[in-house]
């Protein structure tokens, strides 16, 4: 009962992530009507509601929408996974009072406690390389489904992530920052606690992999979003620290939001295939790197 439980609160924080967004969107829709209809000064209804669809197609519009979700769902996932995390119920399913209070030792320390510094350059390593495999990979798929790409780009212009002329502060602000630390606390977090309390590793980590790529509801980002979803869990698992994966995340979407205009992906078979090496044996030592600067951490079974 208790497995089944955690399963179907796995899926809660997407939930509530789309009821939020819509909400917003909705509001932020009703908003611009009213002001619209305040201002207007001729015309008939078809007018106003062309002037409306300009207003809420902007890029503006769904940058301050989205800051304003990431901000609502920022707080409220903080205060659920601090809370899930140290849910003191955890210590009726420990086998010996030694367990207990080694659980206590390792909850008081620090969040960095033990860390090595070469986990910085790891993490910068592991997030350059990720972006590298993951442009390849959208390559690929771009390829074999051209409609993806089309659809992909879209989405992008409309964000305002189609040129650095379009790039303002709140959109670089939601990209780099908020975003990671939303979308952390939700899959990593939240989705990946529930589902590791009730079955395995990688069942738990195959699940918010691919919720993570529905999150973004485009076929080719939601599949280079799961793959790269698999690896942040992987690093969630080694640390149990939410902190490392949003520094990762931040730094992937950093990579991605200022180098991919000067990324060289080889425009020859040699070239294209030293740097595909080159971006794996980075993605490599970045995670060794990363994985080799985590602390050990007591091993306790968490039983809800």
């Amino acid at each position: 009962m208790k497995r089944t439980n955690n399963i179907m609160k796995a899926f809660l924080p997407i939930i509530v992530v789309f009821v939020i967004q819509n909400a917003l969107a909705v509001m932020g829709m009703e908003v611009v009507f009213m002001e619209k209809l305040a201002t207007f000064s001729g015309g008939d209804y078809t007018d106003i509601a062309d002037s409306m669809m300009d207003a809420i197609q902007t890029a503006d519009f769904t940058v301050w929408v989205s800051i304003a979700y990431t901000l609502i769902c920022g707080i409220t996932f903080s205060v659920w996974y601090y809370r899930l995390r140290h849910n003191k119920q955890v210590m009726g399913g420990l086998s010996n009072v030694s367990e207990v209070a080694s659980d206590i030792k390792t909850e008081g320390k620090g969040v960095f406690e033990g860390y090595r510094i070469s986990i910085i350059p790891g993490l910068i390593m592991l997030a350059v390389g990720l972006q590298y495999l993951c442009t390849y990979l959208m390559n690929f798929l771009s390829t074999m489904f051209p409609e993806w790409l089309v659809n992909y780009e879209k989405l992008m212009e409309n964000m305002g992530l189609d040129s650095w002329e379009n790039y303002t502060v709140p959109l670089i602000i939601y990209t780099v920052l908020l975003g990671p630390i939303v979308e952390e606390l939700t899959f990593r977090g939240l989705t990946f606690t529930y589902a590791r309390r009730a079955t395995t590793f990688f069942r738990a980590n195959l699940m918010q992999a691919i919720l993570f790529g529905l999150l973004h509801m485009n076929p080719l980002q939601g599949i280079y979003a799961a793959a790269l979803g698999l690896v942040f869990g992987v690093i969630y698992e080694k640390s149990r620290n939410i902190l490392v994966t949003i520094g990762l995340h931040i730094l992937f979407n950093l990579a991605g939001t200022f180098l991919s205009n000067f990324m060289e992906l080889g425009d020859n078979a040699i070239s294209f295939y030293f740097i595909v090496l080159g971006s794996l044996i980075v993605t490599y030592i970045g995670y060794e790197l990363t994985v080799k600067s985590i602390p050990q951490r007591v091993e306790i079974e968490e039983k809800f």
